[in-house]
């Protein structure tokens, strides 16, 4: 009879030692604006991207557009157990609102996947 109790006890440490591994793990904002610069060709004004310059030559300036985080969410209570993030940013350039890009993320276990990119009159290309 001990050797069973010691068995479950053993699997619920395992269990509950996988969960906050996970936990520890789950991507954040900060997360996100790091992977945000490795995936595409952007510079982030700010720590927390919230003003970025699309870096390319197809601009008439050399300096590139500068949009700002005009909308979106973020949400930490998405997926299993609450275990995955949720991150939808949308950019507008500061001289013409009409020219903006979103995009939507979720992130788990320290990556993102991306669910949806949308661009209006602007190209914004990945690295």
């Amino acid at each position: 009879m001990n050797k069973k109790w010691l068995v479950k006890i053993g699997l619920i440490g395992i269990v509950l030692f996988g969960v906050i591994a996970i936990f520890i793990n789950k991507p954040n904002e900060d997360h996100f604006v790091q992977w945000l610069t490795e995936n595409y060709d952007v510079n982030c004004k700010d720590v927390d991207c919230y003003e970025l310059v699309l870096n390319t030559d197809s601009y008439e300036t050399s300096e590139g557009i500068t949009f700002v985080y005009a909308d979106g969410y973020y949400d930490t209570s998405t997926g299993f157990l609450n275990l995955s993030t949720q991150t939808k940013r949308l950019y507008r350039n500061i001289e013409d609102p009409n020219q903006f890009f979103s995009i939507e993320v979720r992130g788990f276990f320290g990556d993102f996947k991306e669910i949806g990119f949308q661009q209006n009159k602007v190209s914004v290309s990945k690295n």
